[in-house]
Order: C-alpha cells, then sequence, then structure tokens
C-alpha cells in the first residue's frame, strides 16, 4: 500500500468475484483464477464499502463507527487485508491527486 496520509489513499474492487453471501460473511471465487476466498463479516463489510472507490481514511472511520473499535487500531487491521486483497488482484490502490 503506497505510504501516504490515509486519506490520500483511494480503494476500490479491482477483479471480478462471483460472491455468494452466507449469513453475515461472504465466499467468493475469482473467476480468472479459479481461487475461492472466505471473507468474514468485517472483511465482507469491507468489501461492500469497496464496491465504490473510497479513500482509506473514510473506509477506517465508518468501519470504527459501525464496529467501536479503535481508529488507530482499525487503520492498522484494515492497511493488513487491504494489501493482502491487493496483492490478490481484488482491490486496487491509488492515491488521490
Amino acid at each position: 500500500m503506497p505510504d501516504d496520509n490515509p486519506d490520500d489513499v483511494i480503494v476500490a474492487r479491482g477483479g471480478s468475484l462471483m460472491e455468494a453471501q452466507t449469513g453475515h460473511e461472504m465466499v467468493g471465487l475469482q473467476i480468472e483464477s479459479g481461487v475461492c476466498f472466505g471473507f468474514n463479516r468485517t472483511a465482507y463489510r469491507i468489501w461492500q464499502l469497496v464496491e465504490q472507490p473510497i479513500s482509506l481514511e473514510r473506509l477506517c472511520r465508518v468501519l470504527s463507527d459501525e464496529f467501536a473499535v479503535d481508529p488507530s487500531v482499525c487503520l492498522l487491521d484494515v492497511h493488513a487485508l487491504i494489501d493482502e486483497l491487493a496483492r490478490d488482484g481484488l482491490v486496487i490502490l491509488s492515491c488521490r491527486s
């Protein structure tokens, strides 16, 4: 992930994923690679929020409010997940210009 200010990092979905919701969780199949992904409740909520491009700062603010988590802890956890999703081609990271 770019080492920029979280307000400047934009996160958006980057690949096609065939999705199936299972309660508050989701499973997804990346058609191109045939890889299956499992999203817990928090990861699924993040996936919903990045359907439209969103700043990392805004993403963490929404999650901190919804899950009653400290914003600095949220940023660290979301940063790790977003990096993983980016490596798998599921999200694209860009910098606000």
